[in-house]
């Protein structure tokens, strides 16, 4: 297998959109699939009247299998737990989707093998509102599915691959807000916050954790990544259970150092986000 075929599994984003049998099917991982796509996400800055052109590469990686798929669109969103979820083209408020063309409308890949889609992007002249505007180009296949021993069961399962973008109007802002942070009640290895976002464009935030002892020498780290989108909020947790070097029963103080990374009212220089410390025994 290439290089260049195994970097698809990188940043592939992976999901089953239905079933055509009479139970549910949600594969693992996209090794299950074979397939991926990259870039998986697409960030763009826009202004009316603008063209632009985008390449999204779909891989096979399969040995021996060829896969054919047909590519679509549609609108997406995420959930306050951060879940993907998809709707038809033009439904939201939000939607670019009737500013895109794309060729070709299918792929058909043999194995360990790859091909290009092209995405045009018309930007209008009059846009009601500034800030992001989101689509996502699908890849969509059907495949037989497989019993206990690999044999072929008479199930279908359609699969689809996304390439999620961001299209974002300027002059706009990301204005993300923390709040919330508290270790869970029912789970003390659980770390939780509320992350609201009232800016119109998406907000990117990347950052540490820092687990202190008394004397204020990080003893432990763990990092933090979260996306939340325009007029969105979102529920973030972070697990402490498998950070290392940490006493039972030992009290600890955490801190954080996180940034917005999609800062458009800054030039898009990274910003600061306030995390105010918590408390933090040891179990």
């Amino acid at each position: 297998m290439s290089d260049k075929i195994k970097t698809f599994f990188i940043a592939s984003i992976l999901m089953c959109a239905g079933t055509i049998s009479l139970s549910a099917f949600w594969a693992p991982s996209a090794y299950a699939f074979g397939i991926g796509v990259q870039p998986s996400t697409v960030e763009m800055t826009v202004k009316p009247g603008d063209r632009h052109r985008q390449i999204i590469t779909i891989g096979n990686v399969h040995k021996t299998k060829t896969i054919s798929m047909t590519m679509g669109l549609a609108d997406w969103a995420l959930d306050d737990g951060g879940q993907l979820t998809l709707s038809p083209p033009g439904e939201s408020e939000r939607s670019s989707a009737e500013w895109i063309r794309f060729s070709p409308a299918s792929v058909t890949l043999k194995p360990e093998t790859s091909m290009d889609v092209i995405v045009e992007i018309s930007v209008p002249y009059k846009i009601k509102h500034k800030g992001d505007h989101r689509f996502a180009l699908l890849a969509t296949t059907l495949l037989p599915a497989t019993d206990e021993r690999g044999d072929v069961s008479g199930v279908w399962n359609r699969y689809q691959l996304a390439s999620l973008f961001y299209l974002t109007v300027t002059p706009s802002n990301s204005t993300p807000v923390v709040s919330n942070v508290a270790i869970s009640n029912t789970d003390t290895q659980l770390l939780t916050m509320s992350i609201r976002n009232d800016g119109n464009a998406h907000a990117r935030l990347k950052g540490t954790a820092y687990v202190k002892d008394k004397s204020g020498k990080t003893v432990a780290e763990a990092p933090m990544s979260v996306v939340v989108l325009n007029q969105g909020t979102r529920d973030y947790s972070l697990n402490l259970n498998n950070l290392e070097g940490l006493t039972s029963g030992t009290d600890y103080r955490i801190e954080f150092d996180m940034k917005n990374t999609f800062a458009p009212q800054n030039k898009f220089k990274a910003t600061k986000v306030d995390i105010a410390p918590l408390g933090f025994r040891a179990p």
